[in-house]
């Protein structure tokens, strides 16, 4: 039997929960304190560009990015665009990050390709540049 008279919907307002998280440092010294905002934003990126999807059984399928079919590609347009595409799939699956856009490739050495690009988060926008040397980014 279905109640007659009830309002269904309840009185409530949604809420966004602060991207509030620990600092880390990677310089050797113990982090302090924590981070929102932008700030937790350029170090989320950061985490998912520098951890192996499908290789830690602590994060889940969706965390990381897909970088071992690229180990000891030659630096062509093709394995250029291919990485593009790995970056913007780990990104896109944070669902604070919403686009992923303006690429750009460099090449500081022979071994070395530099990749720069900005991600559009609901914190704010967050330019971000790593080094591809070969099965690694830096």
């Amino acid at each position: 039997m279905i109640p007659s008279g009830y309002d269904a919907l309840p009185d409530f307002e949604i809420t966004e929960i602060p991207s509030k998280t620990y600092r880390l440092r990677f310089d050797g010294k113990p982090g302090n304190g924590m981070v929102s905002g932008l700030e937790a934003m350029k170090q989320a990126i950061f985490l998912i560009l520098h951890t192996e999807r499908f290789y830690y059984a602590i994060y889940s399928w969706n965390y990381g990015i897909e970088l071992a079919a690229l180990v000891g590609e030659e630096t062509s347009p093709y394995m250029q665009a291919r990485l593009q595409y790995a970056i913007e799939q780990a990104l896109l699956a944070d669902d604070r990050i919403l686009e992923v856009y303006g690429f750009s490739f460099s090449r500081p050495s022979k071994k070395v390709l530099a990749v720069e690009f900005t991600a559009r988060t609901t914190q704010g926008n967050v330019k971000s540049e790593c080094l591809w040397e070969g099965g690694f980014i830096w």
